[in-house]
């Protein structure tokens, strides 16, 4: 029996029968990185990684290579850090997910570090008490654990749990530094796992202190009054954009410990539509704006790469406590319009920001606070500031380890959808079974299950997306049953090799109206940005190997209007390709596209950039215009956001 399955077997037999009363429980169990494997066109987006910046980036960047927690050459600064953890985090993340050698050679290279390096009292790490830096540590020992049962890795970190347990009540979070007081939530994910292991009653003290010492998101994502009182101290990480999103985390991980219903609420109060977050800096990407700090709704400010994977992430987290199914929605979302819409297309390149309107990525001012070089928007192996060219490599990978989770009763739960295979154990006597997920979703709306691998009784669950009407499950080519939205739908049988489970997600569109009363157009999980016609690229720093900074200008027009019927509905003829390609984000090949009538205006200055700031284009006119130099009705093609390297996403409108 191979480690993988042998680390299979230890899970489910050691947290899912863990009956720790103290700890709030679970709706599903995480599962362990190589459980679930990407197929097709998902797994060459990972695939992309390895052979690119994820492959390469300990070769380019001397912060991640020869950092200070690889060589203990005590150079300091950012080689002592969050750099090279972050990098590991996501390269052994990587590693596991597609079983990737050379990459798995790395990741036993930075266990092997991380283990030398513990200290006598069970600190370990270039630095002393660098509780934050140790916190993306943690995570990653955690995850080779899981798939290689390595019990050197589970003594390390109880030791350093004891470790902290003694040193936090003097040297706590804060004082070493406000990222580890507003990331402790990451801290205490680990310390609650290593609990329902051992059952040791002082990590449950831990998990107190890490409570009390942790920033109050539940109460901050709650409360507008707390916003307006503290948005403005510049000593507040709470309106950093990566904090506000890696925090996300923590109110259910607390909730586990405090039982506080706030907590249990919290993840739910910072991203429904009618939060205060939403309402100030919310996106239909289910992001919020913040170019570092949190700023507003404009169509052209940004989201940082850092946060687009922590709230991946922090949505992993939460769904495996929580279990609700608009987290899963979220993720999705942001999994695939954000996140493509961020990296290039051969995965060698990478922007700081992601902006919903951004028909060009030039290296001219934003007026961002950190938009070094002014080329925090230009395709790049490192744009902006250093972090997200270091801390971006999970996003995919942990992604797809989201994709399926365990149920307590022994079952398996579909809580994302995309081609992918999943293997584990399952049933009362714990057999293995492997599952193939053959789909084109988000694409597509046609998602078939079937049993490639073992034979056993066990609930089978799959999530019906808040956003989906009339959804259908068929086992078997029987009768398709209807599946209620928001819900996951259960089937439990003794299944064999060749069972098929068909689920349809139909997939409408729908319009959402957003700053200046602005049209967004979604089909499903998809949102749909213009097609803008032949973007020109142009080298402005070549780094060799393929790896290049480049601009990207428009080719073509993009200050259209679209025609609505009403102003919440727009006619669309649907386009689907015969072929979806291995790289369905690049702006070519997607596999759907919306044909839609549009008008070009200049109401507004729309269609300009901003004298002020030549980065950004002008903000939408308010909607719907009244007709101020509008062009005769053209087709235009919008495609998924994911699939688009500039974009509008944000349009005005007329009513036809």
């Amino acid at each position: 029996m191979n480690k993988l399955i042998t680390g299979m077997l230890a899970l489910s037999a050691g947290t899912l029968s863990a009956a720790t009363a103290e700890l709030a429980p679970q709706a599903f169990q995480r599962l362990p990185l190589g459980a679930v494997r990407p197929e097709t066109w998902l797994r060459n987006q990972l695939e992309l990684q390895a052979k690119g910046l994820t492959g390469k980036a300990d070769e380019i960047f001397d912060d991640i290579g020869k950092s200070d927690w690889l060589t203990g050459k005590s150079v300091g600064g950012q080689f002592a850090w969050e750099r090279g953890p972050y990098y590991a985090k996501g390269m052994i993340a990587l590693a596991y997910v597609i079983d990737d050698a050379e990459l798995k050679a790395k990741a036993g290279n930075w266990v092997e570090s991380m283990l030398k390096s513990q200290r006598p009292n069970g600190d370990f790490g270039p630095r002393a008490n660098n509780w934050w830096a140790n916190m993306i540590v943690l995570h990653f020992m955690r995850d080779v654990f899981e798939v290689t049962g390595d019990e050197r890795i589970e003594r390390f970190l109880a030791h350093y749990f004891e470790f902290q347990l003694h040193a936090l009540p003097d040297h706590p979070l804060l004082k070493d530094s406000n990222w580890a007081a507003s990331r402790g939530g990451d801290n205490l994910e680990i310390v609650l796992w290593l609990y329902e292991r051992n059952h040791d009653p002082k990590l449950m003290e831990l998990a107190k202190i890490l409570c009390e010492q942790t920033a109050d998101w539940a109460g901050w994502y709650a409360s507008i009054d707390r916003y307006a009182t503290n948005y403005q101290n510049d000593r507040c990480y709470q309106k950093h954009i990566v904090n506000f999103n890696q925090g996300m985390k923590t109110p259910a991980l607390k909730w586990r410990v405090t039982r506080d219903p706030l907590e249990r609420a919290g993840y739910d109060n910072a991203t429904r539509g009618d939060s205060w977050a939403m309402q100030k800096c919310g996106r239909v990407d289910g992001m919020v704006n913040g170019t570092e700090p949190l700023t507003n709704r404009s169509s052209t400010e940004g989201t940082e790469l850092c946060a687009v994977a922590e709230r991946i992430l922090s949505a992993f987290t939460a769904m495996s406590i929580l279990g609700d199914v608009s987290i899963a929605d979220q993720m999705e979302k942001i999994a695939y319009n954000t996140l493509p819409g961020q990296l290039t297309t051969d995965g060698k390149g990478l922007r700081y920001y992601t902006l919903l309107n951004q028909p060009q990525c030039v290296n001219k001012n934003l007026g961002f606070v950190c938009n070094r070089d002014n080329n925090a928007i230009c395709p790049s192996p490192e744009p902006g500031y250093g972090c997200c060219r270091s801390n971006y490599h999970f996003a995919w990978p942990k992604f797809v380890q989201s994709m399926w989770m365990a149920t307590p009763d022994k079952g398996l739960a579909a809580i994302a959808y995309g081609p992918n295979s999943v293997t584990y154990p399952v049933g009362k006597k714990g057999q293995t079974v492997k599952i193939l997920e053959q789909t084109n979703y988000p694409f597509y709306d046609t998602v078939t299950f079937k049993v490639l691998e073992g034979e056993a009784k066990f609930p089978l669950l799959m999530r019906i997306p808040e956003w989906c009407e009339g959804a259908t499950v068929a086992l078997n080519g029987g009768s398709a049953k209807a599946a209620a939205p928001g819900t996951f739908y259960k089937l439990e049988r003794g299944w064999k090799v060749g069972d098929t489970v068909t689920l349809k997600l139909p997939m409408r569109i729908e319009c959402s109206h957003w700053i200046f009363n602005s049209v967004a157009v979604q089909r499903g999980p998809l949102i749909y940005s213009l097609k803008i016609a032949n973007p020109k690229y142009t080298v402005t720093k070549d780094w060799g190997n393929g790896y290049a900074t480049r601009e990207i200008t428009p080719g073509g027009p993009w200050n259209y209007a679209l025609c609505m019927r009403t102003p919440d509905t727009i006619d669309a003829e649907v386009q689907t390709s015969a072929t979806v390609y291995d790289q369905p984000f690049d702006p070519d090949h997607a596999p759907i596209c919306l044909q839609v009538k549009a008008v070009r205006t200049s109401e507004c200055d729309w269609g300009n950039f901003r004298t002020d700031l030549p980065g950004r284009a002008v903000d939408p006119p308010p909607s719907p215009i009244k007709g101020q130099g509008v062009g005769p009705v053209e087709t235009v093609t919008l495609v998924p956001m994911g699939s688009t390297q500039i974009r509008v996403t944000l349009f005005p409108w007329l009513t036809m």
